[in-house]
């Protein structure tokens, strides 16, 4: 008999909810950044080190070929790499340690706000930003969130969301 992954039984109970993630890049920039508008010095960077140096591989080209995070299969761990990497000071090491991301639960399709035991996102969570009120009901703590996305793509209905911010 096969094992059955905790994401595959996750997601066969996620069935009946909607289970599809936005098909649009969620334009969130790599962190360790002042301004979003540096980004258009990226189109003059060749080889694009940030890309090749993301432990996580979670850095990719848009469109426009600027680079943004694609959280779907990790997120980022801080480890200050691209930063050290980018030869155009894009990214800088004196910016704290978040994402300008805003990251919510979309209640109507969280497995836990409909009353199946589910804590994925919570148990990917290193900061604690994600609090369940009871059993269920999980919130995330925005005062705590560094943005790093670790909960985007462990979650088996996609239920957590993320939009680009511009401050904190």
């Amino acid at each position: 008999m096969a094992e059955v992954s905790r994401r595959e039984a996750f997601s066969s109970l996620a069935s009946r909810f909607k289970k599809t993630k936005d098909d649009k890049h969620l334009h969130v920039r790599p962190p360790y950044n002042e301004d979003e508008y540096l980004f258009q010095i990226c189109l003059e960077c060749e080889g694009k080190p940030c890309i090749s140096v993301c432990e996580e591989d979670i850095i990719k080209l848009d469109g426009d070929k600027i680079p943004f995070l694609s959280l779907e299969k990790s997120g980022c761990t801080f480890c200050e790499e691209c930063a050290m990497a980018c030869p155009n000071e894009v990214l800088v090491l004196n910016q704290e340690h978040w994402i300008k991301a805003k990251f919510s639960i979309d209640i109507n399709s969280c497995l836990a706000w409909n009353n199946v035991m589910c804590s994925s996102c919570a148990d990917a969570c290193d900061e604690s930003a994600i609090n369940f009120f009871g059993v269920f009901r999980p919130t995330i703590d925005m005062e705590k969130c560094t943005g790093c996305g670790f909960c985007y793509g462990v979650c088996p209905p996609y239920a957590v969301k993320y939009e680009a911010l511009k401050e904190k």
